[in-house]
């Protein structure tokens, strides 16, 4: 997933030459992604509920690897939005899956192994990054690169039929949270906007990063992945020793910290220009905790429900963030990429509020939580 993720960032310059396409449609295009991610996140969590967590896990990679393969037959900007869309509901069905079911197996470090899982999708970003931006310079195809993908979509599906993933049901002794008042609880809407907040600076590094880079200072594919690489591997350093720095803080305690510092460094890399590169690569470390940790978090605050609870904020976050992605593109157009960049740092200021209502809304107790 990872690998097919974070190769995009590499093709937008491609797409938009291709397709003389503005920054505005390859954001809509983009979106269309996301749209996908709604559906599959939504009926994820409800599958989960019914079926287990096992189905969900082999349905999601089965859409994704169908997905892959359509990429050398894209012809249009139209193939390119349901290539995408399909993606969506396929690794957002995957996702759901796992992001309920590690809390669950984890108890008492739940931040450490969710943080750990999600480090493999840094360390697939890092890869991809270095491997794409290379290829690309060499003269292969983002069509080609993007169907030699497909063998491992094709792994995945064959090692998760072997996967013994047990069933984690939830018993209703004392019901607590029944999903109507989960719909009503304003609390959901405050993770919603935290989620979502943080979902979009995550793809404005991901998707524009590059862009901003090559528009901005007219770097080569190969040398503005380079600076993409080194986002994503101190992104994979993060995954895997983040979890143990926010073990040991709190969950939002360490979260709060994270966000804070990846904001600043974005802010401070804005302000020095291309002098200031590598501080925004450097943001990677302290982004890599953002969703697992919240996810982490969800799962602890709506315990009776978590399954729901994440399928319900992630659909209604993928919501608000195909709204506010297609603004940045449009931005891109109106401002400039480098102007319409400095709604990432703004996007992880507006997540680090939200978490701070949550703490004060929860009275958040991590030795309770522990």
């Amino acid at each position: 997933m990872a690998l097919f993720e974070s190769s995009r960032g590499n093709f937008i310059p491609f797409f938009i030459d291709e397709f003389q396409i503005s920054n505005t449609t390859i954001s809509l295009i983009l979106s269309l992604n996301t749209v996908g991610c709604v559906i599959g996140s939504f009926f994820g969590g409800q599958l989960c509920e019914k079926f287990g967590h096992k189905l969900v896990f082999i349905l999601g990679s089965t859409i994704s690897t169908a997905a892959v393969f359509m990429a050398p037959f894209i012809s249009n900007i139209y193939l390119l939005g349901l290539f995408y869309f399909i993606f969506g509901i396929g690794r957002s069905s995957l996702s759901v899956s796992v992001d309920s079911l590690v809390p669950a197996l984890s108890i008492g470090f739940e931040v450490i192994l969710m943080n750990i899982t999600h480090f493999m999708y840094g360390f697939g970003s890092f890869a991809g990054q270095s491997i794409c931006g290379k290829l690309l310079f060499v003269g292969v195809s983002w069509r080609n690169i993007y169907a030699y993908l497909g063998i491992f979509f094709v792994a995945s599906v064959i090692f998760t039929s072997f996967m013994k993933i047990p069933n984690v049901r939830v018993i209703h002794d004392n019901p607590g949270l029944k999903r109507k008042e989960l719909y009503k609880n304003p609390l959901i809407f405050v993770f919603v906007f935290a989620v979502s907040f943080y979902l979009l600076s995550e793809s404005l590094l991901n998707t524009w990063f590059i862009n901003y880079i090559r528009t901005t200072y007219e770097y080569n594919p190969a040398d503005a992945s380079m600076y993409a690489s080194i986002f994503f591997l101190l992104f994979a350093a993060g995954r895997l020793l983040g979890g143990f720095i926010v073990n040991k803080l709190g969950d939002i305690r360490g979260l709060k910290f994270f966000m804070f510092s990846a904001s600043l460094c974005i802010l401070l890399g804005l302000t020095l220009k291309e002098s200031g590169l590598i501080l925004i690569s450097i943001a990677g470390f302290f982004m890599s905790i953002g969703f697992p940790t919240l996810m982490v978090i969800i799962n602890k605050v709506f315990n009776q429900n978590s399954s729901l609870a994440i399928g319900l904020i992630t659909t209604l976050s993928n919501i608000l963030f195909v709204i506010l992605f297609y603004l940045v593109g449009v931005l891109n157009d109106w401002v400039g990429t480098y102007a319409a960049f400095y709604i990432a740092p703004l996007s992880l200021l507006i997540c680090f509020i939200m978490i701070t209502i949550i703490s004060k809304k929860m009275n958040y107790n991590e030795n309770f939580y522990k």
